[in-house]
């Protein structure tokens, strides 16, 4: 079932007509009989599936090679091939290639431009495909100096470079796609296949076909964290007061690492704040400082390294313009009540960010139409509940007594 055949004035593209120009071509065709396959010598007709999708047809299959395909996987090669067209880019379906295993053919061969040396084949696979064999046939195609990306109905939960995998999910109009989210990539050796398949728990929607395929060829697919980005930081709180001096105060409890829209598929990171104190590195240094010149205005405390006197460890605490601090013993955990008291951004690499997060890489979708929604992280990937993280609001001055009884 070709979207590609030739006629006397070159290729013929089944996608780049409409309703008008087909009945025409179908007309002048069985005037003229001018279409011809290049596989085979087999007659052309012009036929439309049940989901709307223009293609040519063997007259007669004869002895030709070219495997039947579905209409899904013609319908999708066919939203492939528009999309590419739309983003300037050259579209040639069943692109055939020769080497010294034969002939393979490529369902959709994308290229900036004709004389490009290099291109995109697009793969559509709706029927299941060993892995192994998905690896060998894009070895394939880069001999022929292709990249090579894969939309699968039944995908394998890949997570290569090298084999780039993306799931294809039929909608009422054509096909969305999805990518691993971060629960697929770190836990899908211990998933059932229920959990794999699972849209919700374990894939992230990244828009419509058509949508992901115009990503890809502006560059918007991408393995792993960017070299250099910027992250939101967001401090967070709970009011309280100083046992020492009285003075209405908001610690800081926690942190929360946003890696930004270039890391869309990369969790927020959640960190203690006296977790910070324990990471390494120039970042960490970077966000306590970030903190210090801000955190004063606003919580009333400065955040600084203390050992108890009963203790050998020192660790990051906040402490009051008087002197006083306050015990990581004191400390409520992340809650509901908490409050946002700063928000400010840092550059960074992806190197700085390792001592916080132990990055598994894998590929991501950049896109501002279809953000996912991040799940937040302790310091070494052990998810805790999403927060509620309201605006800052008036504390009330509490009984000091009880503030000493706590």
């Amino acid at each position: 079932m070709p979207l590609r055949c030739a006629s006397s004035e070159g290729d013929e593209l089944s996608f780049e007509h409409d309703a008008d120009s087909w009945v025409a071509l179908r007309a002048r065709n069985s005037r003229e009989r001018h279409l011809r396959f290049t596989c085979c010598d087999a007659g052309v007709v012009l036929k439309t599936s049940s989901l709307g999708t223009r293609y040519f047809a063997h007259q007669a299959r004869g002895g030709c090679d070219t495997a039947p395909e579905t209409q899904e996987h013609l319908q999708a090669k066919t939203i492939i091939c528009k999309a590419l067209k739309e983003a300037g880019w050259l579209a040639t379906p069943e692109h055939r290639m020769t080497d010294s295993d034969g002939v393979c053919i490529a369902d959709v061969l994308g290229k900036r431009v004709s004389e490009a040396l290099k291109g995109i084949a697009f793969e559509v696979q709706w029927s299941p495909q060993l892995a192994a064999i998905t690896k060998a046939r894009t070895d394939r195609y880069k001999e022929h100096g292709l990249r090579t990306l894969w939309f699968m109905k039944r995908p394998m939960p890949l997570n290569s470079k090298d084999v780039p995998v993306a799931r294809l999910v039929s909608t009422d109009d054509g096909f969305d796609v999805y990518i691993p989210n971060e629960a697929l990539v770190r836990g899908a050796e211990y998933m059932n296949s229920r959990e794999l398949s699972d849209l919700e728990a374990s894939w992230r929607r990244c828009g419509t076909l058509a949508q992901f395929v115009r990503g890809v060829v502006e560059g918007r697919f991408r393995f792993g964290l960017a070299s250099d980005f910027d992250v939101r930081v967001t401090v967070g709180g709970v009011a309280n007061w100083c046992y020492s001096c009285g003075a209405e105060v908001q610690p800081a409890t926690w942190i929360v690492l946003d890696l930004g829209h270039l890391n869309p598929d990369f969790p927020n990171i959640l960190v203690e704040i006296h977790e910070l104190g324990e990471v390494e590195g120039s970042f960490a240094e970077r966000i306590l400082g970030s903190i210090n010149t801000r955190l004063p205005k606003v919580g009333g405390y400065r955040l600084g390294r203390r050992k108890p006197k009963e203790s050998q460890a020192t660790y990051l605490a906040n402490i009051c313009k008087c002197g006083a601090f306050l015990s990581r013993s004191y400390l409520p955990y992340p809650s509901d009540k908490d409050k946002t008291l700063l928000e400010f951004d840092l550059k960074t690499t992806a190197e700085e960010i390792t001592p916080f997060y132990k990055a598994i890489d894998r590929w991501c979708f950049t896109s501002q139409a279809n953000p996912p929604s991040k799940s937040m992280l302790g310091l070494h990937g052990f998810p805790v509940p999403a927060l509620t993280m309201p605006p800052p609001r008036n504390l009330r001055h509490p009984d000091r007594r009880a503030a000493r009884e706590s």
